[in-house]
């Protein structure tokens, strides 16, 4: 049975209406057999917090794989980081776990009519574009949900606030991390 660990922000955890769930997990675990999924999503999360806990929350559990998903918070203009940070922290923590054991996920969409401000479609792009550096850098398995969100009309993948995804997402996002598990 592999272990895998659901490492990142609130839309990792499966947040909605202030609660998490574990809606992703059950997505994967009905896509991809023999599998013990640990959720280690924190709403308002990022790569800065992430590798505070790394060793707690991922490690010590020897996982086989690690799907690694932030940048919703780190993009923020408010309470983000800096892109720059936002990339060490990133290569520090696809290095930590071990590049073999990492699936990584590009920053997701968010709604530009309430967004447009604290998270500007050309600072997704540029946030994006550290985690297919990365990709490249270290042969990562890859997800790209920036572009993946945009195929269609992206507000079905997302709540009413714009950022937390919909069940919908939640559908796209599964389908995408099992997909990328089972072609391993």
């Amino acid at each position: 049975m592999k272990k895998i660990i659901l490492f990142g922000d609130s839309i990792t955890a499966g947040y909605e209406n202030g609660l998490t769930d574990f809606r992703l997990n059950e997505r994967i675990s009905a896509q991809v057999k023999e599998v013990d999924i640990i959720n280690a999503g924190i709403p308002g999360d990022t790569t800065k917090g992430a590798r505070k806990r790394l060793e707690d929350h991922v490690l010590k559990y020897d996982p086989d794989i690690v799907i690694v998903f932030f940048g919703a918070n780190d993009v923020s203009t408010i309470t983000g980081l800096p892109i720059e940070e936002y990339e060490e922290n990133l290569d520090e923590i696809v290095k930590e776990i071990g590049i073999s054991k990492v699936i990584l996920i590009g920053v997701p969409f968010c709604d530009q009519r309430i967004y447009q401000e604290e998270r500007p479609m050309k600072r997704l792009e540029a946030f994006n574009s550290v985690a297919q550096k990365l990709t490249a850098k270290y042969r990562l398995d890859y997800i790209d949900m920036l572009s993946e969100m945009q195929q269609v009309n992206p507000s079905i993948y997302l709540q009413r606030d714009g950022i937390h995804f919909s069940n919908e997402g939640y559908d796209l996002l599964g389908r995408l991390i099992s997909q990328t598990i089972n072609n391993r």
